[in-house]
């Protein structure tokens, strides 16, 4: 049996899948079943190469590089994936809505989804984390003010075109509300496309909340975070490092399984959502 060009059944993304749980794994479990303090300091073994007392080396204060490589997973990775699901959900919301209404309001509503698309996310976030101080929510509320333009970008062409199939207007001509054609004829054209984006989101997200880990801002120390690790070993790079190597591995590893599983659900290559036509 032939299959159409572009629809062929991709594989299942058997190391996307692998890697998600490893990943999530070491997040939710690592910190416990490591028991190691990751604030614990050792100046006797500060820069200690990888061996069998410390297995990824120690950093420049003698803490172990392994243990917060383990306890920096749960805040660079539920950062990530929390901005995604928030704003994969407001966006998905300000799609609907903008399929739904017609003229001015809609032309606002898309208006300022473009508008905010257009500008660097990284320098949005970076201006909230200034503006509102330091933490995890303020690199939170960042990140989903500046990705939710993608979602209602992608979602609204294609709920509006759901709505003008033959299905959806014989609901309209049976009487049904618009809360009932957006959540029977538009919602499942949009699940996998927006769960695509979703993923491919979630490694974009990580890039930022570890840049701005990287350039101290927004997320502070002591705890530690991959980015902020990695700004940590820079000066030590040409004596030791392994202090790098680490968190490093963990980001690109973690981007990595985050493009896996979006192309895998994209079904085909995804395209650059787009602003309204003219």
């Amino acid at each position: 049996m032939s299959h159409r060009p572009g629809h062929a059944h991709r594989p299942i993304p058997w190391l996307g899948l692998a890697l998600a749980l490893l990943l999530g794994g070491t997040a939710l479990a690592g910190p416990a079943l490591l028991a190691v303090d990751p604030l614990e300091q050792d100046l006797l073994a500060a820069g200690a190469p990888p061996g069998a007392e410390w297995w990824l080396g120690t950093d420049a204060l003698g803490r172990s590089i392994l243990a917060r490589t383990v306890a920096a997973a749960p805040l660079s990775l539920g950062l990530a994936l929390a901005a995604s699901a928030a704003s994969g959900l407001l966006g998905l919301l300000a799609g609907l809505a903008a399929a739904a209404l017609h003229g001015l309001p809609r032309r606002l509503l898309l208006g300022l989804a473009t508008t905010i698309y257009a500008c660097p996310a990284l320098l949005l976030v970076l201006l909230a984390a200034e503006l509102l101080g330091g933490g995890a929510g303020t690199v939170l509320a960042g990140l989903v003010l500046t990705r939710w333009p993608a979602f209602a970008q992608l979602c609204e062409p294609l709920a509006r075109a759901a709505l003008a199939a033959p299905q959806a207007e014989a609901s309209l001509l049976l009487g049904f509300g618009p809360a009932y054609r957006l959540r029977r004829h538009a919602a499942p054209a949009l699940a996998r496309p927006l769960l695509s984006l979703a993923a491919l989101q979630l490694g974009g997200n990580l890039l930022t909340v570890s840049s701005l880990g990287f350039l101290g801002i927004g997320l502070l120390p002591p705890r530690p975070e991959w980015g902020g690790m990695i700004a940590e070993a820079l000066p030590y790079l040409q004596d030791s490092p392994h202090m790098l190597a680490a968190p490093a591995a963990a980001i690109f590893l973690a981007t990595w399984c985050a493009t896996l599983l979006g192309e895998a659900l994209a079904g085909e290559p995804p395209r650059a959502p787009v602003g309204e036509e003219a």
